[in-house]
């Protein structure tokens, strides 16, 4: 993807934008446009070399040059007449030259970044919901979309790079966005992939040993974390959740200002549940001498802490407390997030994103805390999980859940059970478990299986549409099916009828 900027004619020079670097072969240069991939180069770009997992992009400098590109930035000496910048890290000088050539649109705006292990896609969106609520224009980046300004419809989600967010961040200035509130991952940050943006506000909603998967061990995952911190702008400050235990340490060894939250420590900002049902929960927030009751229809304390994580943003960007409160009720129902699916059925019905131990866990008690029957889980097999993982979701699952349905996260024709079996290794009881890899059959067996006063937990895709099907290519998702089999089942009974929604015969 090629950048390109409209603010400067002759260019920026590059030793503007990276100070610290090497230039080979001019005495000057200017770049108006940039390029991290060879056969993308257009003529005229500056073209960055970028050493990826399977390829290395110093391999094709010469492809690039004869596509165009006038200049070349490595992080070794290569084999070409064309002028070449040094430096020591090439994504993050892509990244750099990105929001450069964009305007610098975080200047512009005051920006938050979101990050941590869980809760980062809420959290966000209920930040977005507070400056609404408080009447700023804001812009916001997340796995449910990108919105760039008011009346500009929801941009579907893509995957994070350097050119598309500085374009993105650059559109919310255009719009008169004030602020910006952006949802990063460690896996972003551990490539580089948030270089270039300045922060006015860094937020970690806690810091797990989810993904070692993709980080291998802990330091390297606690390091990528820590990056979003380094995004910050002079007169930043980070906002840390002070019941996390690693989250708790960096409170004294941050050089930044730190404000904190949390429900069991003396934090800046603390929550405290007053009740707790399957359809809402309420608690109070806390802030010094003020305080303010809560209601949202997402359950659970994970739910209270990314309330208490937004609620001191808005504190720090100087928002009152009543608006942040409206903000927090108006932002607290989110598709694929512990949503509530309310068909009129007798038995309680939710789906969630959860996919790691640590996830389950957390939505499984939740439900053991609201529900007097047995919980069912629904629980979804992931391509890139470890054998450990899945072991570890075993056992989570053995511990919380009272019936567990193994299924796939798609419906491809393809079937490998052998990571479906992976799962069985962390159960003590397998007879709990039934294995349905078709996600169709093993959403509407859990819904026929559960009694009144149950709980059912579609896990693993949230929103995200697992299927295509019909001619027209139909979206479908684990809500579209638990409202089809419940509608369904409901006009059996002469309870409801609803021609607006598909029957089950539907999907299969």
């Amino acid at each position: 993807m090629s950048t390109q900027t409209a603010n400067y004619v002759d260019g920026i020079p590059v030793h503007e934008i990276l100070p610290g670097a090497k230039l080979i072969g001019a005495p000057s240069l200017n770049v108006s446009s940039c390029c991290g991939q060879w056969d993308e180069c257009q003529p005229g770009d500056l073209y960055v070399a970028i050493l990826g997992a399977e390829t290395d992009g110093h391999d094709y400098c010469p492809q690039a040059i004869e596509n165009g590109a006038t200049a070349v930035i490595t992080e070794r000496l290569v084999a070409t007449t064309s002028p070449q910048v040094l430096v020591p890290d090439s994504r993050q000088a892509y990244a750099q030259i990105c929001h450069a050539l964009a305007g610098s649109p975080c200047e512009r705006m005051s920006t938050i970044g979101v990050s941590g292990s869980a809760g980062k896609t809420v959290t966000t969106h209920l930040v977005q919901s507070i400056l609404k609520s408080a009447g700023r224009k804001t812009g916001r980046s997340s796995s449910l979309g990108t919105v760039v300004g008011n009346r500009v419809p929801t941009i579907p989600h893509r995957e994070l790079n350097p050119p598309l967010l500085a374009e993105q961040m650059s559109q919310m200035v255009i719009n008169g966005c004030t602020h910006a509130v952006v949802e990063v991952s460690a896996r972003n940050l551990a490539k580089r992939k948030f270089e270039g943006a300045a922060l006015d506000v860094a937020v970690l909603t806690n810091m797990r040993d989810d993904d070692l998967d993709f980080h291998s061990t802990r330091e390297n995952f606690k390091r990528s974390q820590l990056r979003i911190l380094d995004s910050l702008k002079p007169t930043g400050l980070a906002v840390l959740n002070l019941d996390d235990p690693t989250s708790h340490f960096l409170v004294e060894s941050c050089t930044q200002p730190v404000l904190t939250f949390g429900m069991h420590q003396d934090a800046n900002v603390r929550g405290q549940l007053l009740e707790r049902l399957s359809s809402e929960q309420s608690f109070l927030l806390v802030t010094g001498s003020e305080s303010v009751a809560i209601r949202t229809a997402i359950i659970g304390d994970e739910h209270i802490y990314n309330c208490l994580c937004a609620a001191t943003v808005g504190l720090a960007l100087g928002i009152d407390l009543q608006s942040i409160a409206e903000g927090l009720e108006n932002g607290s129902q989110l598709p694929g997030r512990m949503e509530r699916i309310e068909c009129g059925q007798d038995h309680g019905v939710w789906i969630d994103t959860a996919k790691t131990p640590v996830q389950l866990a957390t939505a499984l008690r939740t439900l053991k805390q609201v529900v007097k029957g047995n919980v069912w889980c629904v629980c979804s097999i992931v391509d890139e999980q470890s054998r450990e993982h899945r072991r570890r979701i075993g056992e989570v699952l053995d511990r919380a859940a009272d019936n567990v349905v193994v299924t796939r996260d798609s419906v491809d024709s393809m079937i490998d059970y052998e990571p479906m079996h992976q799962m069985f290794d962390g159960f003590e009881e397998p007879n709990k478990v039934r294995l349905i890899p078709n996600r169709f059959r093993a959403i509407e067996w859990a819904l026929g299986q559960a009694r009144p006063n149950d709980a059912v937990l579609i896990a693993g895709c949230g929103e995200k549409p697992f299927a295509l099907l019909g001619d027209e290519n139909w979206t479908i998702a684990d809500r579209d099916v638990c409202e089809a089999w419940l509608f369904d089942n409901a006009s059996i009974d002469g309870q409801f009828t609803s021609p607006d929604i598909f029957r089950i015969d539907d999907y299969r």
